[in-house]
């Protein structure tokens, strides 16, 4: 059972008591992130989260790091597609310390300017080491060819808008973005849900204002084939086409049929492209989805020699689904689906993240018996159904690599 409070200044505060732990976690959601950059800083809102952990209130830098290091706490920030992030995970007893250093980081951050070229150069590192990472390039090339406008946008953010983010810009990017109204703060573990609402008002309840609206997602770009030339002993292709988004009646046939295709060694990618005839050593699909849409998005990475052949038989295998389902990987896919869920009830700290994300995208958050019986009920005629609304009769392609892949079959 979730208790969900609004404060007076919109934050909307959830809680799940688990009496048999001793931990607590807890997750605070902001609109922002990447797609609410403005043209010619992506990348700010990396910036502006990094350096908000670099001392808030009466800390410095280094005291509010001790002081969470004190607590125990596995804490962490980041600014994702959609969202600024906080979390952590403690003993239960020390959560309203840590709750009171989150609340200082997002209403009394420093700020401090002579940290902003460590911050950059941290982040210019990590958009250098895509050369060293083939694979994680080719997906976010796909990503940005797929999505419209700025749902396309890398997390990494850009070169220019890293290096045009000035310390002003960010100070005024905080007062625009770090607001209460439209976020979301999630604890779980053993607490008392009407002693969190006391401090939780008590620690946030004069933060005010609205945070961003996230931006429609618009028109899809049309499907067509990239590729990308890299001087590289190895060709990686991607794929992506539309699939069930959050909400949708096939979402969770869409998870249950990802789990035939990319269920691990027993996996269809993974047996007939791998196993089978040895075209590459990874090879996988994978069923993202939210509020606005959902998308499978395949990966296999091969010799320029093999490059061809590995894409055929991948994209024969995402094809053939429909209709050839045997009972036993569908049982296989639904019990590692399950399996998951289940494990991750042990965690306070995914049970803050799922309610989190559950209210993110629908306001409201679901039990995990509706999720359960939502994957058991999914049969062979249901996976079918799935793939009937969701065929893949276009797809969007990216390769990477020193030789390109006809992708027209």
């Amino acid at each position: 059972m979730v208790t969900v409070h609004t404060l007076s200044n919109g934050l909307v505060l959830l809680i799940e008591e688990i009496p048999h732990v001793e931990s607590a976690a807890y997750e605070l959601l902001i609109p922002g992130g990447i797609i609410t950059d403005e043209e010619g800083r992506v990348g700010s809102s990396l910036i502006l989260a990094e350096l908000m952990s670099r001392g808030a209130g009466s800390m410095d830098s280094r005291a509010i790091s001790n002081a969470f290091d004190s607590l125990g706490a596995g804490h962490s920030e980041s600014a994702g597609h959609d969202r600024f992030g906080f979390r952590g995970m403690l003993l239960a007893d020390k959560l309203e310390s840590a709750l009171e250093l989150v609340s200082m980081m997002v209403q009394k951050p420093h700020l401090p300017e002579p940290e902003l070229d460590s911050i950059k150069s941290l982040l210019m590192q990590d958009l250098s080491s895509l050369v060293d990472n083939p694979a994680r390039r080719v997906m976010i090339e796909l990503g940005r060819c797929y999505y419209p406008g700025v749902w396309g946008r890398a997390s990494l953010g850009t070169e220019e808008g890293i290096q045009a983010t000035t310390i002003e810009y960010v100070r005024s990017d905080w007062e625009r973005r770090i607001r209460p109204r439209g976020a979301v703060l999630s604890i779980a573990g053993k607490v008392r849900s009407a002693e969190v609402i006391k401090v939780v008002e008590r620690l946030f309840g004069a933060w005010s204002g609205t945070a961003l609206a996230v931006p429609e997602i618009g028109e899809m770009p049309s499907h067509r084939a990239h590729h990308i030339e890299f001087e590289s002993a190895q060709v990686q292709i991607a794929l992506a086409y539309p699939s069930a988004r959050f909400g949708d009646r096939h979402f969770y046939a869409a998870k249950v049929a990802s789990g035939i295709l990319s269920g691990g060694m027993f996996g269809r990618l993974f047996i007939e492209v791998r196993e089978k005839r040895g075209l590459c050593y990874s090879v996988y699909a994978r069923h993202a989805a939210n509020q606005y849409y959902g998308t499978v998005m395949a990966y296999a990475g091969t010799t320029p020699e093999r490059a061809q052949e590995t894409h055929d038989v991948m994209l024969g295998e995402l094809r053939n689904l429909r209709g050839t389902v045997s009972t036993e990987e569908l049982a296989r896919a639904k019990a590692n689906l399950k399996a998951g869920l289940i494990i991750g009830e042990e965690s306070t700290g995914a049970r803050a993240g799922s309610n989190s994300s559950d209210w993110w995208l629908g306001k409201r958050i679901r039990p995990l018996s509706e999720i359960l019986d939502s994957v058991s009920v999914v049969d062979i005629p249901a996976v079918d159904a799935y793939l009937d609304a969701y065929p893949i009769s276009s797809f969007m392609s990216v390769s990477l690599g020193p030789k390109a892949v006809s992708l027209a079959a």
